[in-house]
């Protein structure tokens, strides 16, 4: 891929990533009126929010399978990019992938892991609503230690003695930056938990994609088309039960009839329906050109520039003990994905530069 579309890619994932936890911090912050006794209350709708992210995938699952089955709508090196045959990176998962896409009834298994991002996405937008954009960002590059954890566990997956280091550096950073959000503001557990359990269903889901697409050999676009329809199914689902169950955050009945009646909350979830698929797309496309290494570095960049917005707008705040704990977790995730072995090869010659 040349260095212009490397690039455009990385600035748009930037661009995107950031856009993400902010747009979904500011609906968090919009003030509603109640009509039946005048106060205000604040839209919070984390399962509606999870609708919004939901369609941004399947936006960019549509357009994966458009531009595989009309090569001439990208540009060859951003083809290859999206192609089964190709490695595939979401946030740090990434496996060798298998080469036939025949459909079997055993497939249906992988309702699970689709189980696994509808939970993991929804409980992601309810730890939002009670902590910062800063926790939320950095507690998701932890998915790195879990995942590692969970395929030591149940993949039966060896480690060598720096991994293992890079892993505890991962957690220690991990609980320094729960230690640092709780104490922030105020004393408030709820968020840095839900965000934290989150990370486990997202590993979770991670392990069972491994695992699925390594038992029935599904090419990964007819593997991400499956779970896109699971997804859909078990959201579908959720917001019915919801519908008639739900109370307080997950009245669903009072969230759309909030939502829709605010310019500024539909607006902005269809411009994070549009930012999700972006970020998905940008984010298989750039990962193939820079690697593990690359990618982990961006989405280093990506926190602090989060963070940096949300202070600026007033929704986040600056914590020196968070960001000791934030730059002892990258420590953690870099020597892990081997960005300072790329760095150091590329300092004497021995591969291209990253951005190249």
């Amino acid at each position: 891929m040349s260095t212009v579309y490397t690039v455009f890619l990385t600035i748009g994932l930037l661009i995107s990533g950031v856009s993400i936890p902010l747009i979904l911090t500011f609906q968090d912050n919009q003030k509603i009126r109640d009509e039946r006794d005048d106060s205000f209350y604040k839209f919070s709708q984390p399962l509606i929010q999870t609708s919004m992210i939901f369609l941004g995938e399947i936006i960019c699952i549509l357009v994966i399978h458009l531009v595989t089955k009309t090569p001439s709508l990208l540009d060859r090196s951003m083809l290859e990019a999206v192609q089964p045959h190709s490695n595939n990176y979401t946030d740090y998962n990434d496996w060798t992938i298998p080469r036939t896409s025949t459909w079997s009834w055993p497939a249906a298994w992988f309702i699970l892991p689709s189980a696994c991002d509808l939970i993991a996405t929804t409980l992601l937008n309810l730890g939002l609503i009670y902590t910062t954009p800063s926790a939320y960002q950095m507690l998701k590059s932890s998915i790195v230690g879990f995942s590692a954890i969970f395929s030591c566990i149940f993949l039966s997956r060896k480690f060598l003695h720096r991994e293992w280091f890079s892993i505890m550096a991962i957690l220690l950073g991990t609980a320094t930056i729960i230690w640092s959000v709780i104490y922030k503001v105020e004393v408030n557990y709820l968020g840095p938990v839900l965000l934290l359990v989150a990370q486990l269903f997202v590993a979770g889901q991670f392990i069972l994609e491994e695992y699925l697409m390594d038992r029935y050999h599904l090419d990964p676009v007819r593997a991400m088309g499956i779970e896109g329809i699971f997804g859909t199914l078990l959201l579908g689902v959720s917001l019915s039960v919801a519908a008639f169950v739900g109370q307080d955050e997950f009245d669903i009945s009072r969230g759309f009839h909030d939502l829709f009646g605010a310019s500024a909350l539909w607006q902005s979830a269809l411009l994070l329906a549009f930012m999700v698929a972006i970020f998905n797309f940008f984010g298989l496309a750039v990962s193939t050109s820079i690697g593990v290494p690359g990618r982990s570095m961006i989405d280093s960049l990506r926190t602090l520039l989060t963070w940096v917005f949300a202070i600026h707008f007033g929704w986040d705040s600056f914590s020196w003990l968070e960001m000791a704990g934030f730059s002892i977790l990258v420590v953690g995730v870099f020597i892990f994905n081997g960005v300072f072995k790329s760095v150091k090869s590329t300092i004497v010659g021995e591969s291209t530069p990253l951005l190249s």
